[in-house]
């Protein structure tokens, strides 16, 4: 687990002179870019229009709906 530290209160002095400083792990990784986040998750219209082009494009056998529909969520993912 990636731990980042951050400072939580100002420095104290302790009274001779020296200061601490408190830190706590927040436990928190580094941060994901949002545009990707968009691109990694396509919109259920997106994935259902793909889905149908598949189904066309495969002599539109019925009850396969949901392999056309993983197939075009994995295409749209890795677009």
């Amino acid at each position: 687990m990636i731990t980042n530290t951050r400072q939580t209160a100002p420095s104290t002095s302790n009274g001779r002179g020296a200061t601490k400083s408190t830190q706590v792990a927040t436990g928190i990784g580094p941060l994901l870019n949002p545009s990707k986040l968009q691109s990694a998750a396509p919109s259920p219209a997106a994935i259902a229009e793909k889905a149908y082009a598949i189904w066309l494009s495969q002599g539109q056998e019925t009850g396969r709906d949901q392999e056309h529909w993983f197939k075009a969520e994995r295409q749209l993912r890795h677009a």
